[in-house]
């Protein structure tokens, strides 16, 4: 029985099997233009991905990303628990989402849930990619200006190593 999660880049790999959990949680809801998904600051609550329609991401009144269908938006509330929203996100068109829940991703994850871990992975995936694109955009803005405006963001970066 195919889904909708089938089709997600972050499900890629997953097996109807291991897609079944996740299915349990998943709940589709609709946006209309202009709603608002979430607010920087707020608790991140659920993932959710972009089944229709797109979805502005801002921070600062700044446009940081215009997310499309399969695209994920929240994804740090599914790894990071407690966290607080980076950005702000609200839907540019009317949009059609699935909403994954933290709290019961968390519980699959605990369980050492096969498809969880997966999707974890693939999560991964889209984050550095999302990552390696920002860093490009951050060489290219402040390589402009002073090398010491790098060398003081390596120290920023340096604070958050694990």
């Amino acid at each position: 029985m195919a889904t909708k999660l089938d089709k997600l880049a972050i499900c890629q790999g997953l097996t109807e099997s291991e897609l079944a959990p996740l299915d349990a949680i998943a709940v589709e809801s609709q946006l209309k233009k202009g709603t608002r998904l979430f607010g920087e600051g707020e608790p991140g609550d659920a993932l959710y991905v972009v089944l229709s329609g797109a979805v502005e991401i801002t921070k600062k009144d700044q446009l940081l990303a215009t997310l499309e269908a399969g695209s994920a938006v929240g994804e740090m509330s599914l790894i990071v628990e407690g966290e607080n929203r980076s950005a702000n996100a609200y839907a540019q068109t009317d949009v059609s989402l699935i909403k994954l829940p933290a709290a019961g991703f968390q519980k699959l994850l605990g369980q050492n849930d096969t498809g969880a871990l997966k999707v974890v992975h693939n999560l991964a995936k889209v984050m550095s990619r999302r990552l390696s694109l920002i860093n490009d955009k951050l060489v290219d803005t402040l390589g402009k200006k002073k090398k010491e405006e790098l060398a003081d963001f390596g120290k920023i970066l340096n604070k958050w190593s694990f």
